[in-house]
């Protein structure tokens, strides 16, 4: 599978592009950034840069005809943040919300796979151009909802959420579908010893588990009776976080 990912030069969006890269199922990278990434992703064979200025535009042909072009079938959005880390509440909307509604539209308008492909398609899990957005933990759908804290964030996030469900609902049957991961703090480190005890205790979850959540999710995707589109910071870690392969403690 080749997949657009955003926001690689941030933690999360650095850490999926460096496990896609080592993933067998996804085939290519194309990554979407407003700077340059890091010269030892942006140098791997399995990864096209593309230096993308304005996140809430996504009608130019050149880009679009690529990903056409290329056979693109999923996206894993990064870009985006908890709104105190943003000057104002319009910029974080404007980024958590109005940036990945654009990219969702331009892409389940132009490369979400025709009813003809999806009637002939055998793959058992559909061909469905997946989109998998970053939310955060306690995201809330309700604008009016009553909220102890973080309010803003939750509910900018819960809006986000909302608009690309409300999006896929709209489109043909198996050929768009959203996911939203709500994340916890995200660690940097991988499956060390402080960040397993740290996921034990508190709502967090390591960069490289988020990475594999988000991966499975856009090559696969989630049925209802597998718990839906929306996954919890516990969905997200998976059944089997706590495993340490190269570590024994005694």
């Amino acid at each position: 599978m080749k997949i657009i990912v955003t926001g690689g030069t941030g933690l999360v969006g650095s850490e999926v592009i460096r496990s896609a890269i080592k993933h067998q199922f996804i085939t290519h990278i194309y990554a979407v950034v407003r700077k340059p990434l890091d010269p030892k992703l942006a140098d791997n064979p399995k990864v096209t840069q593309i230096i993308h200025d304005d996140f809430e535009k996504w009608d130019e042909d050149r880009l679009i005809r690529l990903f056409e072009h290329e056979g693109v079938q999923g996206c894993i959005w990064c870009v985006g943040g908890w709104t105190n880390k943003f000057p104002s509440l319009q910029e974080s909307q404007r980024v958590n919300i109005a940036m990945p509604h654009s990219a969702a539209e331009t892409f389940s308008a132009t490369l979400s796979p025709s009813s003809s492909a999806i009637a002939q398609s055998k793959n058992k899990r559909g061909i469905a151009f997946r989109f998998v957005y970053m939310s955060c933990t306690g995201a809330e759908q309700n604008p009016f909802a009553s909220l102890w804290y973080a309010a803003d964030s939750r509910k900018t996030k819960g809006a986000a959420e909302k608009g690309l469900f409300e999006l896929a609902d709209s489109r043909t049957p198996g050929s768009f579908e959203a996911y939203a991961m709500r994340l916890g703090k995200v660690l940097p480190g991988g499956q060390s010893v402080y960040n397993l005890l740290t996921m034990g205790s508190s709502t967090s979850i390591s960069d490289t588990l988020v990475a594999r959540c988000a991966i499975n999710l856009v090559l696969d995707g989630r049925t209802k009776e597998e718990g839906g589109r929306v996954l919890e910071n516990a969905d997200c870690l998976g059944d089997d976080w706590a495993q340490i392969n190269s570590l024994s403690i005694e």
